[in-house]
């Protein structure tokens, strides 16, 4: 186990040919035989140093070292070593996930890996709770990385970030994670000036800190250092490619290794740190060509970020993948839980129930003998019969003003979502229209019962009005918000109902629809068409029948600013308010930037829908089945296409990415026009997939596979082979 230079503790990350080097009083592995005393230094068997700690760097197959005593080789690559006379015990405790009893993962295990190929998981973590999680979710290697200047201290950047805050955060995560290979991030000015210095800091992180290793960024330039520290007898990790450290050198945050030459100068790098006693290696953002060829051509294990999977193993900040990073994430990253609205959800709820006295209530209170008490209440002068201050029930705050009422007109998964989402905060008073007569019914009997993404928490939500007629939700007024949330064909019809719905004078109407055109629709309906606002959101729900949605993906949902009227101005900022309050990040947009983020959805939609109707397969099917991924890819190319040539800049570097993305966060949903489909109804293949077509046809892009997908869905040709465009038989899917 690497510990930096701790007495009796194992360091070594051994070579194969070196793996039967062992310290004099360590009993030898099952039939091996233990090396005798070096014959001209009167210590370890091939030892070629003078110092009786080191270990022998020669191949010598049992020989007397021919050293002359007083000569020093380097250590070779892939780190031989201090060893020491007795091994800490490894903690064996069962992990969280499947309570399997875990060893302390060493240099050995992560080689082992590295052999068999199987992917070491690596993750940033800069506190004890965290990294105690990480420990008992069996992640391989915890990085305490100089990211903490950014994503918990809030800085620019990882340059002010010195030894101190890095010795502090690593000692916590050592604390919580006894059986994951640690290591520290030496921070910027630690290893630049000199190798000694290199040498010592490296030392402070392993003695202080008790880390595994430590990582330190450079090339060939600190190879020198990189030597040093093996030498030092702490294990030491390289990192190249793009190097936060040097970003301002580099002209920014950039991609590397874009070229034949600089792949080749890269794997010089690669080489000259493996030689100089490097363990592993940290490759971040290069295209994964080229750290498929590093990987290839150097023998220490390669760990990936932004660098594709051919990698031995990956790495991500955890406040990026979990949700908690409030800046833009890297295109890299996966969001693999939304943390971060939980936090706030968490947070909301603690501020809402101390302010009306909710919390805390007698359940978490401390009692005391009646006696007392009655004494305690007569020292108080409230007398022994007058009840506690705590009311028995929550009582709501006084509000200066009236409720907001708003409507929400379908009761599918987005509309059930959204209703309740907005009626468990308490802010509003929610109705829902809807023609589904079972889940009215059970709305109103029983509740809606609202899962929460992930599973995690669920809500039942006994306050939500729901009905069939606009006519009769109205009778206690008008509605100051009107979400309309049903399927593209039926937008007139939803309009319709909303202007009866809606304040004429006050009002706004919100369409939070897939496709394009929708806005337009209900704009020629209702008597004001300055009230509409187009909406777009990336959230997923899925209905688990009536009375049940459940939340499936976490998104963002973006409302469209007006050009003019500074009172709709007042109204979008009001909505983006109400459904951020509910849990709903919801923010504002331009006019050309809401075109880029209504074309970006429309190019998922376009395959991802029809795709997973026609395949009749969950959306995490698409992203797997290579056959089906390409074909997404494919067709979500040609709706960017035809975005580009409209003049429209998307969200995102690559929209077929994005959308192979999309389905691996929503691998278990069902898209809409799947379920559609499923019921027999219509589709939205016209608003989404028809759009395409209809503007590639006036623009003269190539639209093909759409217009064969617009083909299949209209004539209902579900579940059969995609004929002309795959060879995939969706029967066997």
């Amino acid at each position: 186990m690497i510990s930096g230079v701790y007495v009796r503790r194992t360091l070594s990350f051994a070579a194969p040919k070196a793996a039967t080097a062992v310290a004099t009083t360590t009993p030898p592995p099952p039939q091996q035989v233990a090396p005798a005393p070096c014959g001209h230094h009167g210590h370890h068997a091939h030892c070629n140093c003078t110092e009786r700690r080191h270990v022998c760097h020669n191949d010598h197959q049992g020989a007397v070292c021919s050293q002359p005593k007083g000569v020093f080789q380097p250590r070779a690559a892939m780190g031989q070593r201090r060893m020491y006379s007795t091994p800490p015990p490894e903690p064996e405790t069962p992990s969280a996930s499947n309570g399997v009893a875990r060893k302390k993962t060493t240099v050995l295990e992560l080689r082992r890996k590295q052999k068999e190929k199987e992917p070491i998981t690596m993750l940033t973590a800069y506190d004890y709770p965290t990294a105690r999680i990480m420990d008992e979710e069996g992640v391989d290697m915890i990085l305490v990385g100089d990211s903490v200047g950014m994503v918990v201290h809030g800085l620019d950047s990882t340059v002010p970030v010195g030894m101190e805050e890095m010795l502090l955060h690593s000692k916590a995560v050592r604390r919580g994670a006894p059986r994951t290979f640690v290591v520290g991030d030496m921070p910027f000015g630690s290893y630049e000036v000199s190798p000694i210095d290199a040498a010592k800091n490296a030392i402070r992180f392993a003695k202080e800190a008790g880390v595994d290793a430590v990582k330190l960024e450079g090339g060939k330039r600190v190879a020198p250092a990189v030597e040093a520290i093996a030498n030092a007898g702490v294990l030491a990790i390289g990192h190249i490619g793009l190097t936060p450290q040097s970003s301002a050198a580099m002209g920014g945050f950039r991609v590397q290794g874009k070229s034949v030459t600089a792949a080749k100068d890269l794997l010089e790098d690669a080489k000259a740190l493996e030689k100089a006693g490097a363990c592993a290696l940290v490759v971040e953002g290069v295209p994964p060509v080229v750290a498929d060829y590093i990987t290839k051509n150097i023998s220490i294990p390669t760990i990936g970020i932004g660098a594709g999977s051919s990698t031995t193993g990956q790495v991500l900040v955890l406040h990026d993948m979990a949700g908690l990073n409030p800046r833009k994430v890297p295109k890299f990253c996966k969001r693999f839980a939304d943390t971060g609205s939980e936090l706030r959800r968490a947070i909301r709820g603690y501020v809402e129930e101390v302010g009306v006295r909710k919390f805390p209530s007698p359940e978490h209170e401390y009692g005391m003998p009646k006696a007392e008490r009655e004494k305690m209440e007569a020292l108080l002068g409230l007398g022994a019969k007058v009840a506690p201050v705590m009311p028995s029930a929550p009582q709501p705050p006084v509000l200066k003003e009236k409720r907001l009422r708003v409507a929400i007109v379908g009761g599918g998964a987005m509309g059930s979502f959204v209703a309740g989402s907005l009626a468990r905060t308490g802010t509003a008073d929610v109705c829902m229209i809807s023609a589904w007569s079972n889940h009215v019914q059970t709305i109103s009997e029983r509740g809606l019962r609202l899962d929460a993404l992930g599973g995690v928490a669920t809500s039942l939500i006994t306050t939500i009005q729901a009905t069939h007629s606009p006519e009769q939700a109205v009778r206690d007024g008008p509605f100051d918000v009107v979400f309309i949330l049903v399927k593209s064909p039926h937008t007139a019809e939803a309009a319709e109902k909303a202007a009866l719905l809606v304040d004429p004078n006050q009002g706004c109407i919100v369409s939070l629809q897939n496709g394009m055109g929708n806005r337009e629709v209900i704009a020629n309906v209702v008597s004001r068409p300055d009230m509409v606002v187009q909406g777009i959101t990336t959230h997923g729900a899925m209905m688990e029948g009536a009375g049940h949605v459940r939340h499936m993906g976490m998104g963002v949902t973006t409302l469209a600013l007006p050009d003019n009227a500074a009172t709709t101005l007042q109204r979008v900022g009001g909505v983006a308010r109400l459904l951020t309050l509910a849990g709903i990040e919801a923010v504002t947009q331009g006019t050309e930037e809401m075109q880029s983020m209504i074309w970006g959805k429309l190019c998922i939609n376009a395959g991802i829908n029809p795709l997973s109707a026609l395949l009749r397969v969950s959306n995490g099917a698409l992203a797997e089945n290579p056959q089906y991924r390409e074909l997404l890819a494919e067709t979500v190319r040609e709706a960017a296409g035809v975005a580009k040539a409209k003049g429209v800049t998307l969200p995102f570097e690559s929209a077929a990415d994005a959308a192979i993305n999309v389905a691996r966060q929503t691998a278990g949903n069902r898209s809409s026009m799947l379920c559609d489909v499923l019921r027999g109804v219509e589709t939205e293949i016209e608003a989404i997939n028809g759009v395409v077509v209809k503007e590639g046809n006036i623009l003269g892009t190539k639209i093909e596979l759409n217009e064969h997908l617009v083909s299949l869905v209209r004539d209902g040709r579900t579940g059969v082979p995609l004929v002309g465009v795959t060879k995939v038989d969706a029967a066997a899917a």
